[in-house]
């Protein structure tokens, strides 16, 4: 196979059409650039090339030749500048793996200052579960992962960073948390009541379930819905009681729509993970990203 420098010694001197200048292009002598063009006429076998009073004047079949290469060499050279482009955040795109809830109530607030500092890089969300967004990862379809770190769970291959630290709680309106009363409520007590939850699948529905169960309890469920959005909803209109993230529902509880039930006993904590895929290199948008959510695990345990 021809070897590449002598396509780009046939190329400068093609586009130059004059061995001094190509030399010069090329930082080579020009007896190297003749032997250049010698050594690839040699292996392909025919002529490039004509001397004339103007310089080097391409043969036909060396016009057919330079058709092709400086297409290629033109590929080359965009793709030196896009990847320079990327390399210097002036361009990229990450494909990031989230549960809805995830990305409005942790993904997307906590972007806006990435997102202002490196307006060219495209930033897509694929909203899945969490099992999903592992697969997903593995199968090369996004290059980051959130998702909700469940004690227990396990997921080999899988580089986790934990970023945030959340909890569950169950919700009323004013109206029904007042028919319940201030009295904390104990497992038995709670299940009886009509329970709006999150569906079945959900690595938050588990770990609630996980916490009943062990205190030999059962959620069965009056209503359940796809979003802590609808499951808030559902307890501000008086439905039933509603399980949902508390650090999700700051407005609600602050004008007073939902209010947090007393219980008698603790829910389960859980973490927001930061996932990659572990021994594949990152694109220089998507470490950068990570470097930036790093930053705010960092800054989220030091308080």
């Amino acid at each position: 196979m021809v070897k590449l420098e002598f396509y780009r010694v046939f190329y400068v001197v093609a586009k130059t059409g004059n061995l001094s200048k190509a030399s010069k292009e090329l930082f080579i002598s020009q007896p190297a650039v003749s032997y250049g063009i010698k050594q690839l006429e040699e292996q392909l076998g025919g002529r490039l090339f004509v001397r004339t009073a103007k310089g080097m004047e391409l043969t036909p079949e060396g016009r057919m030749i330079y058709e092709y290469v400086s297409r290629a060499f033109d590929e080359l050279t965009a793709a030196e500048h896009n990847f320079s482009q990327m390399r210097g955040l002036e361009e990229g795109t990450i494909h990031i793996g989230a549960s809805d809830t995830i990305s409005k109530y942790f993904i997307l607030p906590a972007i806006d200052s990435f997102k202002k500092k490196y307006p060219k890089i495209t930033i897509k969300i694929t909203n899945r579960t969490t099992d999903e967004i592992v697969k997903l990862l593995k199968g090369g379809k996004v290059d980051l992962g959130f998702i909700n770190l469940v004690e227990g769970a396990s997921y080999p291959g899988i580089s986790l960073t934990p970023c945030a630290d959340i909890g569950e709680c169950f919700v009323a309106n004013a109206e029904y948390a007042s028919r319940i009363g201030d009295k904390p409520l104990s497992v038995e007590e709670l299940t009886a009541l009509p329970l709006i939850l999150l569906e079945e699948g959900s690595s938050t529905r588990r770990a609630v379930e996980r916490r009943i169960g062990e205190l030999g309890g059962k959620l069965r469920p009056s209503f359940e819905l796809c979003s802590v959005d609808l499951v808030a909803e559902s307890a501000k209109a008086g439905l039933g009681v509603g399980c949902v993230t508390e650090e999700y529902i700051g407005k609600e509880l602050a004008e007073g729509s939902l209010r947090v039930l007393p219980l008698d006993f603790s829910l389960p904590r859980r973490r927001i993970a930061m996932a990659t895929l572990e021994g594949m290199p990152p694109s220089f948008a998507t470490a950068k990203l990570q470097e930036y959510f790093n930053t705010i695990a960092r800054n989220g345990a030091k308080k």
